[in-house]
């Protein structure tokens, strides 16, 4: 019984320091997993709310070594920290893409081997098998989405109509013409609508940008000073900000006002591509939405013309409109130009669903 005990107690120690080593291994694993991720993570909160790569990178680098793996910090090196970007494949999965521009993703490499600054990890007992280390590696890629959005709305003469009114427009000897929008009028209705879209935004988690504008026709030549006001075609009333009820003051304005005019769509539209491409404000990572309305059809500029350019500026756009006066083939094809969606509403109920679902749409690209 002794000599059997001598020869198998030795297997045994072996065996139980196998056991070791493997809790070990995998408790290293877990530790490098868990470091790397919040490496990554951290990275890409940082270039979320920086638009900096080398904060971003710092941030994770900080974060690793934060991290004790196999009771020594991660270290992690300047170039195993990589941007990019992930997009969906046709399955639905994202797949990263390093060094795709604008980066919407942080990959970070994090290792334990012999040619890595951590270095690799020493077993206990594995050195009685001639395995004295072992070298784990994982990856983590941590991706985020923000989102910049412009609204830009109609304030030409007939969006002082009311709502159940037959008119198209008003007559400059209309009492209407030279006061704000007052009643029951489709302003009225847009106003209660945006505000909708700008409360469930301010609600979100998430950390979107809204920019407003609005757009009419330029009356300094054919109406010069009429109602004591000089009407230009198109302003940026608010420019990106993530100060959302900053949005609502500036609808309050432009309800106050005088304004009058015809329906330049694309002079309102192109505030709107200035105000996503200031890069005062606007971030270089974002995902670029631009809202248009109009209950009315085109009389002055070119809106498929815009949203070309949009496009070319990665900006999305979605166009409504509003109304039985509407031209919804035109701003169809202003939506199919600009890679968006394209949404009537014949009634204010519908229009507040509309600015609804289009605030769902952000809150779910972000989540």
């Amino acid at each position: 019984m002794l000599p059997l005990i001598a020869v198998l107690l030795p297997v045994l120690v072996l065996f139980l320091g196998f056991a070791v080593d493997v809790a070990h291994m995998q408790n290293t694993r877990m530790q490098l997993r868990l470091a790397t991720d919040s490496a990554a993570r951290a990275a890409a909160s940082t270039l979320s709310r920086t638009d900096s790569l080398s904060q971003a990178r710092t941030a994770a680098q900080d974060v690793a070594n934060a991290n004790m793996v196999a009771g020594l910090p991660l270290k992690v090196r300047s170039e195993e920290v990589e941007f990019g970007r992930s997009e969906p494949d046709a399955n639905g999965k994202f797949v990263f893409t390093s060094g795709a521009s604008p980066p919407n993703s942080v990959r970070v490499l994090g290792q334990k081997t012999n040619g890595s600054d951590s270095g690799s990890v020493p077993l206990f007992f594995g050195r009685l098998v001639g395995a004295s280390s072992f070298e784990p590696t994982f990856t983590a890629t941590a991706s985020f989405i923000n989102v910049d959005i412009c609204l830009v709305l109609d304030r030409s003469t007939s969006m002082k109509v009311n709502i159940d009114s037959s008119e198209s427009g008003l007559y400059t000897n209309d009492t209407r013409f030279c006061k704000p929008p007052f009643g029951d009028t489709r302003w009225a209705a847009v106003d209660r609508a945006v505000r909708v879209f700008t409360d469930a935004i301010d609600r979100s988690k998430a950390d979107e940008k809204v920019a407003l504008a609005s757009y009419s026709s330029d009356l300094s030549k054919t109406l010069p000073g009429y109602c004591g006001v000089s009407n230009r075609a198109a302003t940026l009333d608010e420019p990106l900000t993530s100060d959302i009820p900053r949005i609502d003051s500036a609808l309050a304005t432009i309800t106050g006002n005088v304004w009058n005019g015809n329906t330049n769509i694309e002079a309102g539209m192109r505030e709107g591509v200035k105000a996503l491409t200031d890069t005062s404000r606007a971030r270089q990572s974002a995902e670029r939405i631009m809202i248009v309305l109009t209950d009315g059809a085109e009389n002055e500029g070119s809106a498929e013309a815009a949203a070309q350019a949009c496009a070319d500026q990665r900006i999305r756009v979605h166009a409504i409109t509003f109304g039985d006066f509407a031209n919804q083939d035109a701003m169809k094809r202003v939506a199919s130009v600009g890679r968006g969606q394209f949404f009537h509403a014949p009634d204010p109920t519908r229009l507040e669903e509309i600015f609804r679902e289009l605030a769902g749409q952000v809150a779910r690209l972000t989540e």
